[in-house]
């Protein structure tokens, strides 16, 4: 018998050498055990005494350098395998019940996933993985950039979506002539959507940007809409997220309401 099929069982290879020599030898020593095993009798001793808690090997007869030792029935390597079938399920069991915690800890060093669409489409879609966010999502909007005719409709649709799903967002909206113009006609929710100003004074290049900035989760997402150039990035990395998260609210606690009569969260 091959002694590797005894170590795909679960045992170590002393330990399916010793096993093997004592089947062929029935009742015998640790001298004749460890030499047809081709170990040493140091080993030999450690080997037997492990292969006695497992079940596999009891011992016969015999006192101090007499003693001899027998293998148990082949059919205690089913039972041999079926308890470290037990251990390890318990072990995976274990490992699920603590995996929240272990990636608590491993979003402190998780390395940035970075993807990255092109065009009016992969925008979209790229946007609408926020339907999916658990935590509320922190926004900074250009109005302007949503204006084009093919994303009108469709940004529209999305915030239906979004207040439907009760995902909650606040909105750091860009005083600009399209920010005013969305802000008299807005019809959505104020209890899952709340907009703030910024203004020209406190971040006098934002107004330019053309797009849009979401944080969520652990991700930080922006989309540039304007053409020639129009693109989504998603950076999925707990620190970046939290660093921005920190910037967004330090602008939220200094800007005024958009919405008339609407106090902010």
């Amino acid at each position: 018998m091959e002694n590797n099929i005894l170590e795909q069982l679960g045992l170590e290879e002393s330990e399916a050498k010793i096993y093997t020599a004592l089947l062929e030898l029935g009742p015998a020593t640790v001298s004749e055990i460890t030499q047809k095993a081709g170990v040493t009798r140091t080993l030999g001793y450690h080997v037997l005494e492990k292969l006695g808690w497992y079940g596999l090997v009891n011992r016969a007869s015999g006192e101090g350098k007499k003693m001899q030792y027998v293998a148990e029935h082949p059919r205690s390597v089913l039972q041999f395998v079926k308890n470290k079938k037990e251990v390890w399920q318990r072990r995976v069991e274990k490992a699920e019940a603590v995996l929240p915690e272990l990636m608590t800890l491993y979003k402190i060093a998780e390395k940035p996933v970075v993807r990255y669409v092109q065009g009016t489409k992969g925008v979209m879609n790229m946007v609408e993985e926020t339907l999916g966010s658990s935590t509320e999502i922190l926004s900074v909007l250009d109005v302007e950039s949503w204006r084009a005719p093919e994303f009108l409709e469709w940004a529209r649709g999305y915030n239906r979506e979004r207040n439907r799903r009760k995902i909650k967002e606040r909105v750091l909206i860009l005083n600009t002539p399209a920010g005013r113009e969305w802000i008299r006609n807005y019809h959505g929710s104020a209890t899952y959507t709340i907009y703030r100003w910024v203004e020209s004074e406190q971040v006098k290049h934002l107004l330019e940007f053309g797009g849009e900035l979401n944080i969520y989760e652990n991700k930080v997402m922006m989309a540039l809409l304007k053409q020639p150039h129009r693109m989504c990035v998603t950076i999925e990395n707990g620190v970046l997220a939290n660093i921005m998260m920190a910037m967004f609210e330090l602008v939220w606690v200094q800007a005024k309401p958009a919405l008339p009569g609407v106090k902010g969260r």
